[in-house]
This record gives C-alpha cells, structure tokens and sequence, in this order.
C-alpha cells in the first residue's frame, strides 16, 4: 500500500514539473483551422436572434412549458444551441439504431 502510494506521489510531483524556461521565451504560433463552426451561425427554424447587452442569445417560445397556457420565452447563446441540436441528433441515432435491431424478427424478444 505505501508503495502504491509513494509511487502516485512520485507521479504526482513528475507530472507538476516546471518546464524548461528556455522553451517558455520562445514565441509559440498557433494557427487556427478552418473549421465548419467558424462560418456565419444559423440558427433552427423558431429561434429569432435577441440582443442582451453584448452578446446574442437565440429565443423561441414555448406555450406547452410546465401546464401554463401562457408562452415561456426560451433563450440559448450558440453553444448552447449547437449542444441542444448535437444531443437531439444523438438521440435519432440512437433510436434509428434500435428500429434497425428491434425491426427484425425476434430481435428483441426477451
């Protein structure tokens, strides 16, 4: 046990080590790719772009929010959009995936 610990420790101190402080003078270029992110942000159909201060966020109404009758305003900046729209996409995969094994006969039968 003491060498498990000694040895974590080791690793531990190994790992926070100061970098040589010639490589920290030395200018470090770092370009950026080209990425599908870096074009002009569209948003899905029923969001509408709104100022708050600075920044953009992107808002829709939902009118079926908690049994109220009245509309909720739902508002999202584009990360939270492009993360709302990566998990709905998961979400279809997932189940096209289970119609394509459940879909046979016997496939999921228990």
């Amino acid at each position: 046990m003491r060498n498990t610990l000694a040895g974590w420790v080791a690793l531990a101190i190994a790992s926070t080590a100061i970098p040589d402080a010639r490589a920290a003078d030395e200018p470090v270029a770092v370009e950026a790719a080209p990425t599908a992110d870096t074009k002009e942000f569209k948003p899905p159909d029923g969001w509408k772009p709104r100022k708050r201060g600075e920044f953009t966020v992107y808002c829709r109404k939902d009118y079926n929010a908690k049994g109220t009758r009245f509309p909720q305003e739902i508002c999202y900046d584009e990360a939270g959009i492009r993360a709302m729209l990566t998990e709905q996409q998961e979400d279809r995969d997932k189940l096209d995936q289970m119609r394509r094994i459940c879909g046979q006969d016997g496939g999921c039968a228990r």
